[in-house]
This record gives C-alpha cells, sequence and structure tokens, in this order.
C-alpha cells in the first residue's frame, strides 16, 4: 500500500514539473520575447496578456494597410484605409511619429541593424497620436538581450513589447 502511494506522488511531481517546464517554454515560442512589464501592475488584462499572443500573430503575420519609414519620411503606404501597422527600417526616424496622427496604428515594427541604433531611443509616453497602439515589435539584426530592449523604448504598460534576434539574409 506504501508503495502505491509513493509512486502515485512520484507521477503527480513528475506531471506537475513538466505542465511548469511547458508553459515556460511557451512564453517564449518562435524565438520572440515580450519585455516584461516594468511596473508589474497585476490585473486581469496583465494576466491575459501573458499567454495571449493571437491578436500579436494576427496584426505581424497577415495583411494590413501599413506605412513603410525610413530616412525620416513616409517611403510608402500599401493597403486601403487607416494605417494599422508602421514599419521602421531604421532608428533615426521616430519624430515622424509625433507630426503625423497614427491613431488607428495597432502595431509598429522596428528593425535594428547593429547596437549602435539603440541609442536612438524611443519615447511612447507621451505620444497622443497613438491612440489604439498595442504592440511594439522589435527585430535585431544582432544579439541584443532584454536589458538593451529595455533601455531602448519606454511606453505605457498597456502597450505590449517584443522583440526577436534575427540574422538577415
Amino acid at each position: 500500500m506504501k508503495n502505491i502511494s509513493a509512486f502515485t506522488l512520484n507521477i503527480f511531481l513528475l506531471v506537475s514539473i513538466s505542465i511548469i517546464t511547458v508553459d515556460k517554454v511557451s512564453a517564449q515560442e518562435n524565438g520572440i520575447f515580450e519585455l516584461k512589464n516594468k511596473n508589474k501592475i497585476l490585473s486581469k488584462t496583465n494576466a491575459k496578456k501573458s499567454s495571449d499572443r493571437q491578436e500579436f500573430y494576427k496584426l505581424s503575420q497577415k495583411l494590413h494597410t501599413t506605412a513603410y519609414i525610413s530616412n525620416n519620411s513616409v517611403r510608402n503606404t500599401y493597403g486601403d484605409g487607416k494605417v494599422q501597422k508602421i514599419t521602421f527600417s531604421d532608428s533615426k526616424s521616430f519624430s515622424i511619429l509625433n507630426n503625423n496622427d497614427y491613431n488607428e496604428v495597432e502595431l509598429i515594427t522596428i528593425t535594428l541593424k547593429n547596437s549602435s541604433d539603440l541609442n536612438n531611443k524611443l519615447d511612447l509616453t507621451s505620444n497622443k497620436n497613438l491612440g489604439k497602439l498595442k504592440y511594439v515589435f522589435i527585430k535585431c539584426y544582432f544579439k541584443c538581450t532584454e536589458n538593451q530592449i529595455d533601455n531602448f523604448i519606454a511606453s505605457h504598460p498597456n502597450i505590449r513589447v517584443f522583440y526577436r534576434t534575427e540574422t538577415p539574409s
């Protein structure tokens, strides 16, 4: 009888550890990491945000009206209707966000080509032109760390920041 209880306890512990490990791995799926919230404010929405990435993936991977910005100007806009995505090909063009009305933008994608691009910081805390912004996705073409990304961007707690290290082809 004692052996059956020990066996059951071992199985329970093994399953519990497996579930915890799988949960941590899925929080960083596809090599895309999420910057932790600096304010650590717990709410129902923050608890939901930690595991729900479906809306982010839908915005980042499907076609939406997108403005492509580089050299401090809008190079192209593809799609019809209001701009929902902004893609920066450099980190020197952030001032354009203060000059244009991008109230419908939900995702900003930024490509950082080298570590010196981190010196051009992005501050979204005082920008009133981005009323619906939900996500910022930063692609580093070099090895970047969570601390570097955290120092690079300042945003509201309701804006989720994702980053990824990529090797350009």
